[in-house]
């Protein structure tokens, strides 16, 4: 429950302080049972040190005594200091034994000092030659043996006197060091020790039993208090904060959890409610305003700007390729951008400004404009706001948007009616390539009214038959003989006669019955190219469209098998655009176009942003230089040396080059003497129906004048 922390903490202390106060006991325990045993330890380590003592002292005095006997003054000295230091009353009494060699020469010798065993110690230490220890009655024996040639008593004097004159040899006990203690001082400092350890362990018990019982005041009491809380405030109808447990999974967190339980029964509907009621008016990937939620606020703006405060701005943003991300990327690239999208534009709104998502790539914004100024700031921060880099797994991608926007009441006083108009203006910003926003203008209708009219005749204008097929010739520069042929596709429309591949190529890639006319244009030049004999190649324009929309290399391979015809004498003509789109796929499909043995020719070759990339990645067999570099190189030098360079790519990669729009005979003349193989243009031939070819009538040059 609430305070678990200090709860949990306060147990954690007491069980260790218990812990360790148990510990301490036993050890107490232990200490006891053992106390003579560590108390005659240390009287034992105290008896070492004077016996070290007597022994240091002992060999010095013989090192300096100058006469045998006991007259010497040095002996006389240190048997003073021995007597003062061996009777019972000292902390410590030591004295000397004479062994019995020793001792027989010293009263032969009618010497005064005579130290005979005082005790059984003496007499064990002298018959065993190791050293003793007894303790008995609080009182220590130590006796250390003194042997001829080991220790102190291997220095020559020592040996020249116990071995010359009392006849010892090496090995014999010369003696010995005794000490005698009691071991009251010991005792009494362990005693100290103890009940100062005793003392300790009866604190930590004491804080240790303070800390469980805090711990269960914490942990039972408080809690039990708790829940007895927050069932009456249940009882009362206060249901929305959640019944704290703590985390708890003994018996009081189960009844927490029960009564949470029972908090988020009573809850649910409600939170159900809540929940769809989010989900109605919000967009599930960017939590942005859907279409709907942001009705309702242009509804509300519309009021006010009707009401004559201020202008409604009705803004609609549509990112630009978007389709194109997630084709190369994959949907979880385009929705991570989607999201970092809307949540810029979300930053950057300010007060009294709405952004939403109305669906796919589209997103909208408004505000209630006082000035021409604040609409024109609202707009910049709205292209500022989809041009911000985005970056995923090391894929950097900045988007592009088009913006369109009307204005309440001048643009329309409807939402239908504004959001249409912010929809138009859209479209021409992302149709004129420079321009990132637009506003409605009322020409805008008829242009957006045009153009579907265009949209739907262009969706039926296959089966209807609309569409013609016009071939072009492609020539040998050298001989101008007839190499091959250009499918292009025409529309004839029922009302508007004869419309430009310029205007509705495009439209029928946006609307994508450009697949359609692209299949009936490749079977209409297959059936053209097998019906002649001559061998004669065609070449097809394949958009980028197609290659992304379905299997287009199973069409192919239909086409050919169809009509009969070589897969060798079949030329597709792809753009460096629709290469790199979706540079992959791509790949992908002309490897397999490659394999069925059909040519592959890269179109308007020079206007892409990758060309170098682009032939020596994909299996390239034909470049057609674009029109542009043909009709300029008269005044521009420039293209004069984009050509020779073109020209020098070409045969160092054995490539041939086809230039397209050659017109004049200087253009001719000018890519002979560059090493042009192949053109295209009026200067040879128009393009033309199937009917009209050269090789489908006698060859009468006058008729071919007259047909073009």
């Amino acid at each position: 429950m609430r305070g678990r922390p200090p709860t949990l903490a306060f147990g954690v202390i007491g069980a260790v302080l218990m812990v360790i106060a148990a510990i301490q006991a036993t050890h107490l325990l232990w200490d006891y049972a053992h106390a003579d045993k560590d108390i005659a330890a240390a009287a034992a380590r105290r008896a070492d040190t004077a016996l070290r003592m007597l022994q240091a002292l002992h060999t010095q005095t013989m090192a300096h005594r100058v006469e045998a006997d006991d007259n010497d003054p040095v002996v006389q000295t240190f048997d003073a200091t021995m007597a003062r230091y061996s009777h019972d009353g000292s902390d410590v009494a030591l004295w000397m034994v004479m062994g019995p060699k020793v001792a027989a020469w010293q009263l032969a010798s009618h010497n005064r000092t005579i130290e005979t065993p005082r005790d059984a110690v003496d007499r064990q230490v002298l018959a065993r030659a190791r050293e003793v220890q007894s303790y008995d009655h609080d009182v220590l024996r130590l006796s250390r043996p003194v042997v001829l040639g080991q220790g102190a008593a291997a220095d020559a004097r020592c040996m020249s006197c116990h071995g010359g004159r009392m006849g010892l040899r090496p090995g014999d006990v010369i003696g010995a060091y005794s000490a005698r203690t009691t071991t009251g001082a010991e005792r009494a400092a362990w005693w100290q020790s103890y009940r100062d350890q005793a003392w300790l362990v009866g604190g930590l018990a004491v804080m240790g039993a303070l800390a469980l019982s805090l711990y269960l005041r914490r942990a039972l009491l408080l809690p039990l208090a708790h829940l007895a809380g927050e069932t009456e405030r249940m009882a009362r109808g206060l249901i929305e904060d959640p019944v704290d447990t703590g985390g708890r999974r003994d018996e009081i967190g189960r009844i927490g959890g029960a009564l949470e339980d029972f908090r988020n029964t009573l809850v649910q509907k409600r939170a159900l409610s809540d929940y769809n009621a989010y989900l109605a008016s919000h967009d599930h990937l960017t939590g942005l305003p859907n279409r709907t939620a942001f009705a309702r606020t242009l509804k509300e703006g519309l009021r006010l700007a009707t009401a004559g405060h201020g202008k409604l701005a009705c803004a609609v943003i549509d990112l630009d390729r978007f389709k194109h991300v997630n084709d190369r990327y994959g949907h979880e690239v385009g929705d991570a951008l989607l999201r970092s999208v809307g949540r810029t534009l979300r930053e950057t709104l300010l007060p009294g400004e709405t952004v939403a998502r109305l669906g796919g790539d589209e997103f909208a914004a408004c505000r209630v404009c006082d000035t021409d100024e604040d609409l024109a700031r609202f707009v910049a921060r709205l292209e500022a706001a989809v041009s911000v880099p985005f970056t995923w797994n090391a894929i950097t991608l900045t988007a592009s948007a088009s913006i369109g926007f009307a204005v309440c009441p001048d643009d329309g006083l409807r939402i239908e009616q504004l959001l249409n108009n912010a929809d138009l203006a859209m479209y021409r910003a992302k149709a004129e390539p420079h321009c990132l926003s637009a506003r409605y203008d009322r020409d805008m209708d008829e242009r957006a009214r045009h153009r579907s009219a265009l949209a739907a005749d262009l969706s039926h204008a296959v089966e209807r038959g609309e569409i013609v097929v016009h071939y072009q010739a492609q020539n040998d520069t050298r001989s101008g003989r007839v190499i091959g042929y250009e499918a292009l596709a025409r529309w004839i429309h029922p009302d508007r006669g004869l419309i430009s591949p310029g205007e509705f190529i495009p439209l029928a890639e946006e609307t994508g019955a450009i697949v359609a006319i692209g299949e009936f244009v490749l079977r209409e030049a297959c059936r053209l190219a097998a019906a002649n004999r001559e061998g004669i190649c065609v070449a097809v324009n394949v958009s980028a469209v197609q290659l992304n929309e379905g299997d287009f290399s199973h069409i192919v391979h239909q086409a050919l098998v169809e009509t009969g015809l070589s897969p060798a004498r079949l030329e597709l003509e792809l753009t460096e655009t629709a290469l790199v789109t979706n540079r992959d796929r791509a790949l992908h499909i002309l490897r397999r176009l490659k394999a069925l043995g059909v040519q592959i020719a890269i179109d308007d070759f020079g206007v892409g942003y990758s060309s170098l990339e682009t032939i020596s990645l994909f299996p390239i067999d034909k470049i057609k230089v674009d029109r542009s570099f043909v009709s300029a190189f008269e005044a521009d030098p420039k293209s004069r040396s984009l050509l020779k360079a073109i020209m020098t790519i070409g045969e160092s990669l054995q490539v041939p080059i086809l230039a397209e729009g050659v017109e004049t005979p200087s253009q001719l003349a000018f890519l002979r003497s560059v090493g042009c193989a192949q053109v295209q243009g009026y200067l040879f031939d128009q393009p033309r129906l199937r009917h009209r070819l050269a090789f489908d009538i006698p060859e009468d040059p006058a008729a071919r004048v007259g047909a073009a």
